[in-house]
């Protein structure tokens, strides 16, 4: 169930009908002895309204693992190693964002912020991807062009004697074994990901938000929902004498 059907549901349920996107008195449920569920529909209509989307930097992750199918494990390591997931990283050779794309690199991947974590991450997975495809899954090789270029892979033959892409590889594929969080959250642009994309970024945003809980209240509200449907149907069978059909 996506946001906009919880909202709908919600609606049907309190009988606002199409004043479904009110949620002022839906913090006030009794029955759910707490505000759990208000706080959460208040939190969505601020988000929505605002400039951005916040979104977990671990769901772009997934986005791009997905689309590209390399392993989200290697993506978050490279994004770790390269900037440990700071968004505004530069680095001295002018390499940028979470991924640390240089400028030629991203203008080729189209991108056209490379501070912007989505473009950044959705381009440097991309990247990643073309060079595990030329090393035939070599994840080493991949790395060593990664970090250091694949005219340098080529010239010597495998992973560059440097001290730096040597320690990167190692770095990464260590990195790539373990399984952790990002810890971030960033804002994207309303503008840019359009209607279909906001409402996918506000699904994911609460499924890493609030998991359990959220899925937690859904069922409750349909369990209250046959609930209350049930008592009609039994109010309505009392009225027939035991009958089922209304006249």
């Amino acid at each position: 169930m996506d946001i906009s059907q919880m909202y709908q549901l919600l609606g049907l349920y309190s009988g606002l009908g199409s004043g479904y996107g009110l949620y002022g008195n839906y913090g006030n449920y009794n029955s759910y002895g707490q505000n759990t569920f208000g706080q959460i529909l208040k939190n969505t209509a601020a988000v929505s309204t605002s400039g951005g989307i916040s979104t977990p930097m671990d769901g772009i992750f997934e986005a791009a693992s997905k689309e590209t199918g390399v392993d989200i494990r290697l993506l978050k390591a490279v994004g770790k190693a390269e900037s440990n997931f700071n968004t505004s990283a530069t680095s001295r050779c002018g390499a940028m964002g979470v991924m640390q794309l240089m400028p030629g690199t991203a203008k080729s991947l189209g991108v056209t912020d490379a501070y912007d974590a989505r473009q950044n991450i959705m381009a440097g997975s991309k990247y990643l991807a073309k060079l595990l495809d030329k090393y035939d899954g070599d994840t080493k090789l991949a790395l060593a062009a990664y970090n250091a270029g694949s005219g340098n892979v080529a010239k010597y033959g495998g992973i560059p004697p440097f001290k730096e892409t040597q320690n990167y590889v190692k770095r990464v594929l260590e990195y790539a074994g373990e399984d952790f969080s990002t810890g971030q959250t960033v804002s994207m642009p309303a503008s840019d990901t359009g209607i279909q994309g906001q409402q996918q970024a506000l699904t994911l945003a609460y499924d890493q938000e609030y998991g359990d809980t959220y899925k937690m209240m859904i069922q409750m509200l349909q369990l209250q929902m046959q609930q209350k449907l049930q008592s009609i149907l039994d109010f309505g069978d009392d009225d027939n004498g035991g009958g089922s059909t209304f006249l």
